[in-house]
């Protein structure tokens, strides 16, 4: 039967319906769809882990804007991630000052570049999150990070001592002019140090607080005499390193000695007299007033052998033990050398001996890099090595004698002088 066109007309609009709500019913059942509306059962997505910058860490000017990085989420669904990333001055974010979404993920991590620089001298708090279009993820825990102004720690003037000053003790007081600084910084402390020479290639490091206006330093030891020292400072605080001062330089005392007081009988009998006069002799890192020390032990023996030096006195086991603060041990004795160097008799205290210990000092063929080996304490008797058949003086005194230790017991023995052995070693009896 022949239908009107009106018919016709209704027929096809009734089918076009039909095939319409058919394709719209199949393209709604594709999850990769981007217009699904809602989450998808059991897809899970995990949060992203921040990477950079985290715990407080320090932004300056010259590092913004600032880029946020995070690791990657996972999820077990078909659909691609993408991320959003959330800026606040706040833990809680009830204040985010930056926020963005749609963020394309990256192999492994994700960065986003903020678009502008944040303001300077607050911390700030961030954190991302992972979704799919159709699901969503937790937010990351907040990460934190401080923007802060650049610091800038200026050079340190040396206030005193005053250039090529003649200072009057061994261990002058340094006085510094404290560092301008700008920014953010923290504690002030000052790197004082002391060579005698300019290139600070051997040299003595101090380490003081900043106090208010100038900074004081105490030295802990002797510096040698009639000697000059070079020194230079430098500032900074737990983050940032200042620049160097200017070097100056300083010249130590003369140390006046008194003469060597008679010898006293001991144990062993008299004292034999001193071979050599102390008096005349410059000490190094050792008590200056040595020579006034009552000589009531004599050397009976000494040997300077290459498994070490050996010396015996008629006080050998009756000066009391001495324990300096952080000796735990029986201390009883020090061995001093005498060297004569330039025309002039030069002497420290240096290798230490208590009971039991038999023999100290390594091998007589190194004394020179064993004994005195730091230039600003031993000046010119550092690495010093006397040859074979040198005359060289040796003595004791009670007690610790090196870095001017603490002597309770102001004795020595008396002062001998031998040839000095090859590397074979040689044994003296007194």
């Amino acid at each position: 039967m022949l239908q009107s066109r009106s018919g016709r007309l209704a027929l096809c609009a009734f089918l076009a319906g039909i095939a319409a709500s058919g394709c719209t019913s199949s393209k709604s059942s594709n999850p990769l769809s981007p217009t699904v509306a809602g989450p998808l059962p059991g897809v899970e997505i995990t949060a992203p882990k921040p990477v950079n910058p985290t715990g407080g860490t320090r932004v300056t000017a010259e590092q913004q804007p600032v880029t946020l990085k995070v690791e990657n989420a996972s999820s077990n669904g078909p659909r691609a991630l993408s991320y959003t990333f959330e800026v606040a001055v706040d833990s809680g974010f009830s204040s985010v000052v930056f926020a963005r979404e749609g963020i394309a993920p990256g192999e492994g991590t994700t960065s986003l570049r903020l678009p502008d620089a944040l303001q300077s001298d607050r911390a700030y708090y961030w954190r991302a999150r992972a979704q799919d279009g159709a699901n969503t993820g937790p937010f990351s825990g907040p990460a934190n990070f401080n923007v802060v102004t650049a610091i800038v720690i200026g050079q340190p003037t040396l206030v005193s001592p005053s250039p090529n000053a003649h200072v009057t003790t061994l261990r002058p007081k340094l006085v510094i002019g404290n560092v301008q600084r700008s920014g953010s910084a923290g504690p002030m402390s000052y790197l004082v140090e002391i060579s005698n020479t300019d290139s600070f290639a051997s040299k003595l490091d101090i380490v003081a607080s900043e106090q208010p206006n100038q900074t004081s330093v105490d030295l802990t030891q002797d510096l040698v005499p009639n000697t000059y020292f070079f020194w230079r400072v430098r500032a900074s605080d737990p983050t940032t390193i200042g620049p160097w001062s200017a070097t100056l330089a300083f010249l130590t005392p003369a140390v006046a000695v008194t003469p060597t007081p008679p010898g006293t009988p001991g144990p062993g009998g008299p004292v034999p007299p001193d071979a050599i006069d102390l008096a005349e002799a410059r000490v190094f890192n050792s008590p200056q007033d040595v020579a006034s020390w009552a000589a009531t032990s004599k050397l009976t023996r000494l040997d300077l052998m290459p498994s070490g030096a050996h010396v015996e006195s008629s006080k050998q086991d009756a000066w009391p033990d001495v324990r300096p603060p952080g000796w735990d041990g029986p201390l009883l004795y020090t061995l001093w050398i005498v060297l004569k160097i330039n025309g002039e008799w030069q002497t420290s205290g240096c290798i230490q001996y208590w009971r039991g210990l038999y023999e100290n000092g390594g091998p007589v063929s190194q004394y020179g890099q064993n004994w005195y080996y730091d230039p600003v304490r031993w000046g010119p008797m550092a690495g010093y090595q006397p040859y074979p058949g040198e005359q060289v003086g040796f003595f004791i005194t009670a007690g610790d004698a090196r870095n001017n230790g603490m002597n309770i017991v102001h004795e020595r023995s008396n002062v001998v002088v031998v040839p000095f052995p090859g590397s074979g070693g040689g044994r003296f009896n007194f």
